[in-house]
């Protein structure tokens, strides 16, 4: 699914556009700590699906978006007092994201790979060269990352609900902050599959979409 500078770009939008956060902090990590399911070493798909709220035996790729939308409002409903309400809505955009991302890039992404004649990498590999650099190119193109990174560096962990613990949630963190600062992608074969403006334009949308689920969310749970 997305890397961490598209989530991390999706739920700033939506502050800016107007979404109430009182620690900015927890919100952001919030919203990359999904995918800290990785720093498990006994993760696997099912460990991933709890994470991101999806049906243990359905694959990620074949979530409905409505439906979806409409259970992760019981899941806000059931937990804001349980939690930080900032990092739960922070987790729950990066969930959101997700599932825009399965229709809106990834199908797309997945069919002109199966016919692309002459790929030069397997699937997974295709997807993460292109994935990759272009997060590494968001990161040091956007003004806004000193001030995102500073909340992320500030950010304390704990654990989340039954779904991740604060060491996991860390561990992902210092990974991330780690990663953009001093790494760069090791597949450095030329973009193929993506272009910036698909990224950027999802980015926009996405937000969008989402500014219009959190309405929907807060109407059902009044």
């Amino acid at each position: 699914m997305p890397l961490p500078m598209v989530h991390l770009s999706v739920a700033r939008n939506i502050v800016e556009k107007g979404f109430k956060v009182v620690d900015l902090s927890q919100f952001y990590l919030g919203s990359i700590s999904p995918d800290a399911i990785h720093m498990r070493s006994s993760s696997d798909k099912f460990a991933k699906r709890k994470t991101h709220l999806n049906p243990i035996d359905q694959r990620r790729l074949n979530v409905n978006e409505i439906d979806y939308v409409k259970s992760l409002s019981g899941f806000i409903k059931e937990n804001q007092s349980k939690t930080d309400v900032d990092f739960l809505w922070g987790y729950c955009f990066h969930l959101l994201t997700d599932v825009y991302w399965i229709k809106r890039i990834y199908h797309k992404f997945a069919e002109n790979y199966k016919n692309d004649p002459s790929p030069v990498l397997d699937m997974d590999g295709a997807y993460y060269n292109d994935t990759e650099i272009l997060d590494q190119m968001i990161f040091k193109e956007s003004s806004w990352k000193v001030g995102v990174w500073q909340h992320l560096q500030a950010a304390k962990t704990s654990d989340f609900l039954d779904l991740l613990t604060a060491q996991e949630i860390n561990l992902w963190k210092e990974r991330t902050l780690k990663w953009f600062v001093g790494g760069e992608s090791k597949l450095n074969n030329p973009i193929r599959y993506f272009t910036k403006v698909d990224i950027e334009d999802f980015i926009l949308a996405c937000s969008e979409s989402i500014r219009n689920d959190i309405s929907s969310i807060i109407c059902t749970q009044r």
